[in-house]
């Protein structure tokens, strides 16, 4: 502290830095981490063994019509298809995806692309009392260009942005006011933490409907998720502001300020409660199709209610900053919950579906870099072009 009761300007940056660095490090060490746990846990050939050997004969395996060829340390050695039958295996990425269904992984991409409209309309809602006046499909556009940005940083921050930055930065149409800032950077929020609380609920009331009240602690966090959100809300709305000067100056009140503008405006429960609603629908599609996707690679969950729970806390997981795309940390998440710790299935089954999954999200971010080029482009004297707005829809 200085003389004047402030802290030093320079010790403040050098231990932003510090933090900074810190965070940084620790963002890699889990995301190696959970590579290197992935690398270990699934298997790229099928790994076979031996059930009446005394000891372990796990080994890598290829499998053809003729047999199968062992891969053993000393040479490979092959197997005939007799002696091959008797083997117990573990199937690998290869097989795995070698027994993909592509006409059901088809009807997938278009159910995973048909939930991004209500997601756009939850957005909409949360948006309906800033003074933006774009439809729905106008909004959905936005989301999907959004995309490109939210596959090339950690936990899609890179999408909230855009969305934001395009909000702001749209054209105004004549007599319209300008949003507020504010509202705009909590409805992308918002958009968030209703997303999330909804998931959690929703894959809650399917575990306990496959589990039961034993349907374990997760369950039971994941239920706590949307109660935590709905108390929350209720108390940013009841802050009494008059009495929160030195918390609203402090790194923390700064940060969920607009959250403070956007939830005490009378109009917040309405365009929540809309939002939430909305959100059920996109929640139950993306459960649906992870689903499908353990369908589509042959998978049979030993337990039913993994495949939801396990579903939720790989997106909790996906979302921390380590790197782009949940590269390692979702990955971890989908082997570990979907895997012999939760719904039984194979880790090779449990990382494939992770890893198409992802594509879906990737070919969305294609397409919202392609809609993104081909937006036409208005541009001013003096000044630089900038994305012209859609015809209304």
């Amino acid at each position: 502290m200085n003389a004047e009761g402030g802290s030093i300007p320079g010790a403040t940056g050098a231990s932003s830095k510090r933090r900074g660095w810190a965070g940084r490090a620790f963002s890699a060490v889990l995301a190696v981490a959970a590579l290197v746990f992935v690398a270990v846990a699934v298997p790229v050939r099928d790994r076979c063994w031996d059930p009446r050997a005394p000891a372990s004969t796990k080994v890598a395996v290829s499998h053809d019509a003729a047999g199968c060829t062992l891969h053993l340390r000393s040479g490979d050695v092959r197997v005939d298809t007799a002696e091959c039958s008797q083997l117990r295996c573990e199937p690998g990425v290869a097989s795995t995806f070698a027994h993909v269904r592509f006409d059901v992984l088809a009807l997938l991409l278009v159910l995973y692309g048909l939930g991004t409209v209500p997601w756009a309309a939850r957005w909409r809602a949360l948006l309906g009392f800033a003074g933006v006046d774009l439809s729905v499909m106008q909004v959905w556009r936005v989301c999907i260009e959004s995309q490109a940005g939210g596959v090339l940083l950690p936990g899609g921050i890179g999408g909230d942005a855009l969305r934001i930055v395009f909000v702001l930065g749209r054209p105004a149409r004549a007599g319209e006011k300008r949003p507020r800032a504010a509202i705009v950077v909590a409805s992308a929020l918002l958009d968030r933490a209703v997303g999330l609380a909804v998931l959690s609920a929703l894959a809650a009331g399917l575990g306990f409907a496959w589990g039961g009240l034993h349907a374990g602690a997760l369950a039971f966090a994941l239920a706590a998720i949307p109660v935590a959100f709905v108390v929350g809300l209720a108390v940013l709305r009841g802050l009494p502001l008059d009495r929160a000067g030195s918390f609203l100056e402090s790194r923390v009140g700064v940060a969920i300020r607009p959250l403070l503008d956007y939830v005490r405006d009378p109009r917040a429960p309405r365009a929540i409660l809309a939002a939430a609603g909305l959100s059920f629908l996109v929640a139950g599609v993306q459960l649906a199709t992870i689903r499908g996707l353990v369908f589509a690679l042959g998978g049979t969950p030993t337990a039913e209610k993994w495949v939801y729970v396990g579903s939720a806390m790989a997106f909790i997981v996906a979302a921390l900053p380590a790197l782009p795309g949940g590269w390692g940390t979702a990955d971890a998440a989908y082997v570990f919950f979907f895997g012999s710790a939760g719904a039984g299935l194979p880790a090779s089954t449990a990382l494939a579906v992770c890893l198409l999954y992802r594509l879906f999200w990737y070919l969305s971010g294609i397409a919202g870099a392609a809609l993104h080029v081909a937006r036409p482009r208005v541009a001013a004297a003096g000044t630089r072009g900038h994305p012209a707005e859609d015809p209304p829809a």
